[in-house]
């Protein structure tokens, strides 16, 4: 039982680091076409500067699986979501 408690902790470990590297690796300028495209129409990009992009991230997954609610139903990749994240924190 011990074991299985270590490999749990090992793939979260890794699990965090994966999300970590996708939001470095982001690129906020296509953030910012796709955010005009799919959210200005009822977001301004002002109102989540200084959030945690990886928060915001999370929560982008969340509305595209269906999870969260949303007034409409969004389609975006994983790339797609990280991008937005990080032009989301951006604030600009």
């Amino acid at each position: 039982m011990i074991k299985f408690s270590r490999l749990v902790v090992i793939a979260s470990a890794f699990a965090g680091l994966a999300g970590f590297a996708s939001s470095a690796s982001a690129d906020a300028a296509a953030g910012k076409a796709t955010f005009t495209a799919v959210c200005s129409e009822c977001h301004e990009v002002a109102d989540f500067e200084g959030e945690d992009a990886a928060a915001l991230q999370g929560t982008l997954k969340n509305i595209v699986a269906g999870t969260q609610k949303h007034k409409k139903a969004l389609k975006l990749t994983d790339a797609q979501i990280a991008d937005v994240a990080a032009y989301m924190a951006s604030g600009k």
